[in-house]
């Protein structure tokens, strides 16, 4: 796509095989997109290519007009010139004089000019042979001969109807001429059109666009749209002024930065849920069957009396049913703003899939809190043990050496934590802060990498997942894990109150995917009634808690990043 837009930006200044090169890389990468997948992405990108197929076509188209009408202006010249010498063309010299009808009043001053190009008779038998005047009159008319405008040459600016690569028959880009063609074509792809199942969006079949000359064609760039427009409606002289005077130029880009990225998503073990959910039986914890071991001692043996060895019946386990859930993201555009407003549709587009993604990350943490043992606390009310770095690493020390123990897990077995990305940030803050730390080691406390906090989270035997949306107050914990927008003439936004985060053995939480249904662009006799579309895209998913019963558990701790370390701070103190 790079070599597209670099060519594409000089559209006007390339060269023949430049045009034939660009036209080739359109194509391939239209049939690359047409053979993907059908996404919401993947349809917006298609048409912006089919857009560009549609700008190289009509250069073409101008290109082919302009040059034909120079040829047309070359023989009108020679003609003019030949006139002014006195002489015909070489070829037209042995034929007999026009008859006198030549100068009848009834003939137009086109017709006597194109007499003039036809004459077979020497000039010198001409000017013998008819009126005084009469050859300075065919020289006049012929000068005076108006020039035809774009809009009286059908060849230029007449509507053009180009196919796409879903119509049969026509290359991609050609012209369809006969509308009998297109019918045929129309027909066709409705018969291939299943007549049961979801709705199908829009199937282009062919494009319409003025196929006008270069010198009328409006493209982004506001200062050659200026010139274009000058050329033909503003004939008066610059003058010179001081300032810098409107219009400027005009950048129709319309950036974003927000990620869609899914790591809480992505990081969980994740199964295909083609029937909608999962059935399963959830596995019984070591606890559960202490009591079915006992000690017989000899003693015991010899003198059993009323001593049974122990027994522990085994029920059924618990049947679990859990369903996918479905995301829905829903946009409605105008067709003229789609039309004259890519860079918006685009820019709108891509920030609805990243707020998808913030919707269905926090939907999946909000099912995982509620799978889990909640409400476990670290650090009470106001009161601070040291800085958040030391503080969060005991507490997960503690927390996975408990964990451990209770349920006998080996170390071999990775154990996975879920904690919010600002966790970074604040483990720097933290350590940035703290005194008498080496700076020029290895581990330069205000030089903390995000490689190296991970690391941190590895050594205490956890394998960390960060979450980029921070989750409500309205979870289980109680406390939002999220910032609020900067305002003007206030403090740099702090941390929250306390940190949520989770813990469980790897593996014991499974992603569900249910797949996706993208019905790309969709339209009805409702929104063509508005001039209007929606593109529509829908996922459905969820998670399975496949572990032991107070297998994942929900802390909140609470964390001060002030860089205290045993030495320097009161261990009662309060965090400011």
């Amino acid at each position: 796509m790079d070599k597209i837009r670099e060519l594409l930006s000089r559209l006007s200044e390339l060269s023949a095989d430049e045009l034939t090169e660009l036209r080739s890389l359109i194509v391939a990468e239209a049939d690359r997109l047409d053979n993907e997948e059908t996404t919401v992405e993947n349809v917006a990108a298609l048409n912006k290519v089919l857009e560009m197929g549609d700008q190289v076509m009509a250069e073409a188209s101008a290109r082919e007009a302009a040059q034909a009408e120079a040829e047309a202006t070359k023989a009108e010249a020679r003609t003019k010139i030949a006139a002014l010498k006195g002489e015909q063309p070489e070829e037209e010299t042995e034929e007999t004089p026009e008859a006198p009808e030549a100068e009848s009043t009834e003939e137009t001053p086109e017709a006597e000019a194109e007499s003039t190009e036809e004459a077979e008779t020497p000039a010198e038998a001409v000017t013998a042979s008819t009126k005084p005047g009469s050859s300075v009159r065919r020289m006049a008319a012929a000068a005076a001969k108006p020039k035809p405008s774009p809009e009286s040459q059908p060849e230029r600016s007449r509507t053009v109807l180009t196919a796409s690569g879903a119509l049969r028959g026509v290359d991609h880009g050609k012209p369809i001429e006969d509308r009998d063609q297109l019918a045929t074509a129309m027909a066709e792809t409705l018969g291939r059109m299943p007549r049961q199942g979801a709705p199908r969006g829009d199937v282009l079949l062919a494009s319409a666009r003025y196929a006008y000359p270069e010198e009328r064609v409006l493209g982004s760039d506001a200062w050659e749209n200026s010139r274009k427009m000058g050329a033909v409606t503003d004939p008066q002289a610059l003058v010179a002024s001081g300032g810098i005077c409107l219009p400027v130029n005009v950048d129709y880009t319309v950036p974003t930065w927000a990620t869609a990225d899914r790591p809480l998503r992505d990081a969980l073990p994740s199964f295909e849920a083609t029937r909608g959910g999962l059935r399963y039986v959830q596995p019984p914890d070591i606890g559960a069957l202490a009591g079915a071991t006992g000690i017989w001692s000899e003693a015991t043996d010899a003198s059993p009396g009323a001593s049974t060895k122990p027994v522990i019946s085994i029920a059924c386990g618990t049947e679990e049913l859990v369903y996918v859930e479905a995301v829905s993201t829903r946009l409605g555009f105008g067709n003229m703003q789609s039309r004259f407003a890519p860079e918006q549709i685009a820019a709108n587009t891509d920030l609805a899939v990243a707020a998808a993604a913030r919707i269905a990350e926090n939907n999946l943490l909000n099912l995982i809190a509620a799978a889990c043992v909640s409400g476990v606390t670290q650090g009470t009310g106001g009161g601070v043990g040291l800085g958040a770095t030391r503080d969060l690493l005991t507490g997960i020390y503690q927390a996975v050496a408990a964990y451990r123990n209770a349920h006998r897990i080996p170390r071999s077995q990775t154990i996975t934590a879920i904690f919010p990305d600002w966790l970074n940030e604040l483990v720097k803050i933290d350590m940035a802060r703290e005194i008498g730390h080496q700076q020029d080691s290895s581990w330069n406390s205000l030089m903390i990498s995000d490689a190296q906090v991970r690391e941190l989270l590895n050594n205490a035997g956890l394998n960390p997942i960060f979450h980029l949306d921070g989750q409500p107050s309205s979870v289980s914990g109680g406390v939002a894990q999220t910032f609020a927008v900067q305002s003007g003439s206030t403090s740099i936004e702090s941390f929250p109150s306390k940190m949520v985060w989770y813990l469980f053995l790897e593996g014991q939480i499974q992603f569900l995917d249910g797949g996706r249904l993208d019905l790309g662009v969709v339209r009805d006799s409702t929104l063509d009634a508005t001039n209007d579309y929606e593109t529509f895209v829908e996922t459905f998913e969820g998670v399975a808690f496949r572990g032991f019963a107070s297998g994942a558990i929900q802390y909140v701790s609470t964390l001060c990043a002030n860089g205290t370390s045993a030495g320097t701070v009161d261990m009662h103190a309060t965090c400011a």
